[in-house]
């Protein structure tokens, strides 16, 4: 029984990276605008002045060398399944300043090509004016844009004032720009052979997105008879992201340095609100643990058919989850609608749990993990067959997913966008109440 149910989670996971987009949320500061501007402390605080991070790092030198260090002390003790960082990525305050950003991502282990431009990402439909305009190419690694040719970027320049508020909203989208691509030893680049996070525990490690897998999904709340039979599910490191950015986001405000303190800020956060997308934190919401077995003795047996049309279902389902939620609320933002069920759940949280270092896991993984059957049920009820309950389809690219809303309405009628937008708020009252959660968090301790 082990084997069988390790075979199919195999397989599901790795098909996990074969989805054209395995982000969790599109374009994060869609959502995470509307949040930040009804909190006061945020819309209401002072301009800060912009600095790269190689000045940034120039300057706190010596202080991060003690705070990393102190940091990875704390993360072997209190991470479950952390690999610990090797000691010769250690940060050392040399005072050389040609090498400092590479010694920099070293020492957190992101991808040492990541671009860390000067620049603010706009709204749908927010005027730019006279500032110039940014290439998506000059923000990631990727090189497939998806959503981000969509996006308008205007340049920053160091030394210019800007507002907190866009700081961390444009900071929340960051990471999924590459961040925490070709980390492992299986994914053919010189620094996942050193940065001690060994093979991919899932995702697939042979695709460009795929890589990222670990870092933004977090299986944590799955039967126990799945992970006893594939304890590499555990081996995942969103809580990671989330802590180290936030120590750093609070070194720099202690330090005066207000520009990297949000932006750090907004980096955690985009972890954080990974956790409250249902794809994210389940690793197959329509099968219980005894199906997935089951379908996979069957594909043991000679008879795969059952297990790789589940693997394909759940490619499209997550697939067209995802677009669902970045057409809508572009429309949203485009047009304007304040009452937009999708603006009134941001602005209208669940109720307030206070932030601690176990609230990815234990409040919105959890919260995620339970709404993750109910979601997959309501994708089928609501959106055509043929793009979620045929696995025959793969829609990754396909034009039915370019043209998505308007595909469900002929098909499905109004009532299936409004039952799949009010499906989405509600998760989106989740994400809400966490990253009001965690703000009120980062906020109590900048005032202290």
């Amino acid at each position: 029984m082990k084997r069988t149910c390790v075979s199919l989670i195999l397989t599901i996971v790795f098909f996990l990276g074969l989805q054209k987009d395995a982000k969790a949320w599109s374009e994060h500061p869609m959502a995470v605008y509307p949040v930040l501007q009804s909190i006061p402390a945020i819309v209401n605080a002072g301009p800060i002045e912009v600095k790269s991070l190689l000045q940034f790092l120039l300057e706190e030198e010596h202080g991060l060398e003690k705070l990393l260090a102190d940091h990875e002390v704390w993360a072997r003790e209190h991470i479950p399944s952390y690999a610990p960082r090797p000691g010769s990525l250690a940060f050392s305050a040399t005072g050389n300043a040609g090498d400092i950003l590479n010694r920099f991502y070293s020492a957190i282990r992101i991808n040492p090509h990541v671009k860390m431009a000067l620049y603010l990402h706009l709204l749908p439909g927010q005027d730019a004016g006279d500032r110039e305009q940014v290439d998506p190419r000059e923000l990631t690694t990727l090189s497939t844009l998806y959503e981000m040719l969509f996006t308008t970027y205007v340049r920053l320049q160091e030394g210019e004032m800007v507002r907190p508020v866009d700081v961390l909203a444009t900071a929340t989208d960051e990471p999924d720009y590459g961040f925490d691509l070709g980390l492992f030893t299986d994914n053919g680049t010189a620094w996942g052979q050193v940065y001690g996070f060994g093979e991919q525990s899932f995702g697939n490690p042979g695709l460009e997105y795929g890589s990222q897998a670990p870092f933004h999904m977090g299986f944590y709340h799955e039967s126990w008879l799945v992970f006893a039979a594939a304890p590499f599910l555990k081996r995942t490191y969103v809580e990671y992201r989330i802590h180290l950015y936030k120590t750093l986001s609070q070194y720099a405000f202690d330090a005066g340095q207000h520009y990297w303190g949000w932006r750090f800020m907004g980096w955690a956060m985009h972890y954080l609100n990974d956790m409250s997308m249902p794809y994210h934190t389940t690793v197959m919401p329509a099968k219980r643990p005894l199906g997935m077995i089951w379908i996979n003795l069957k594909a043991m047996l000679g008879f795969p058919r059952s297990r790789d049309n589940a693997v394909q279902l759940l490619s499209n389902r997550h697939t067209v989850y995802e677009q669902f939620q970045w057409q809508i609320l572009r429309q949203a933002h485009l047009s304007g609608d304040a009452e937009h069920p999708f603006l009134v759940a941001l602005a209208n949280p669940l109720e307030t749990v206070a932030y601690d270092n176990e609230f990815p896991r234990k409040v919105a993984a959890r919260e995620s993990n339970r709404a993750a059957r109910r979601n997959d049920r309501l994708l089928r009820r609501y959106v055509p067959r043929y793009l979620v309950s045929d696995p025959k389809n793969e829609i990754g690219g396909s034009h039915e997913l370019d043209d998505l809303l308007d595909v469900i309405l002929a098909e499905k009628g109004p009532e299936a966008i409004e039952g799949l937008t009010h499906m989405i708020a509600e998760r989106f009252r989740a994400l809400s109440m966490h990253t009001r959660s965690f703000v009120n968090h980062m906020l109590a301790h900048k005032a202290e």
